[in-house]
């Protein structure tokens, strides 16, 4: 019994270090692209900009049209890579802050998309903190990318609330479902990451889906902290 215990605990502690390195390889690769790739494409934006005002092209219609469609394009591709690099960075989440962020998160999704989102949040704000918040924040940001990409869904519900032993969170949507959740499920969906966070958090974790009947992930995370 010790010894499969031993090899639970080798086995956590080999997951927790990954998603670690993983998440420092996210805001390194945010950070290289906002300070790159993102920049060049502000400058090139306000060059267009420029040029759209030059009095050169005031009687020249269709270079100007032809001008306009590119920075629309520029525009967007900058909206995109902006929004790439603040998904892939999360900042560490001290206690107090995931509420915060959270609702972040819920904002920018609804800027996106016509989702309706029906959120509630009674954790305390002195709850989760440091790499458990972060774990929970990837989890509900993964669930929301499956609902927006794939879901075809209308309605997002978000419920976090306690009991005495455990932070409990329910989350669903009205979308197509899925027929089963298996392996290519679990690759396809990202559903693979959300187990491997729960385990990190010692959590229970369920997910209930069918097809045309939506989607539901519940987890149930113990308020004491486990010592990693």
């Amino acid at each position: 019994m010790i010894k499969d215990l031993n090899k639970k605990l080798a086995y956590q502690s080999t997951h927790t270090d990954y998603l670690r390195q993983l998440e420092q390889e996210k805001i390194k690769l945010a950070r290289e692209l906002h300070d790159t790739a993102l920049q060049e494409q502000v400058i090139a934006l306000r060059e267009l900009d420029a040029l759209l005002g030059s009095p050169i092209l005031l009687d020249k219609l269709e270079l100007r049209k032809k001008i306009m469609r590119i920075r629309e394009q520029q525009a967007s591709s900058i909206y995109m890579l902006r929004d790439f690099c603040q998904t892939q960075y999360a900042p560490r989440l001290a206690e107090g802050e995931l509420k915060s962020q959270l609702e972040f998160l819920l904002d920018r999704l609804q800027l996106r998309t016509n989702i309706e989102i029906d959120y509630l949040n009674s954790w305390p704000e002195d709850g989760l903190g440091g790499e458990r918040a972060l774990h929970v924040y990837r989890i509900i940001q993964e669930l929301l990318h499956n609902t927006e990409k794939h879901a075809e869904a209308k309605h997002v519900k978000l419920q976090l609330y306690q009991d005495q032993r455990y932070y409990l969170l329910d989350y669903s949507d009205d979308g197509i479902g899925m027929e089963r959740i298996d392996l290519v499920a679990c690759a396809k969906f990202g559903l693979k990451g959300i187990y491997s966070r729960a385990e990190c958090l010692h959590a229970d974790l369920k997910f209930v889906s069918a097809k045309q009947s939506g989607f539901q992930c519940m987890l149930r995370i113990p308020i004491a902290a486990y010592s990693e």
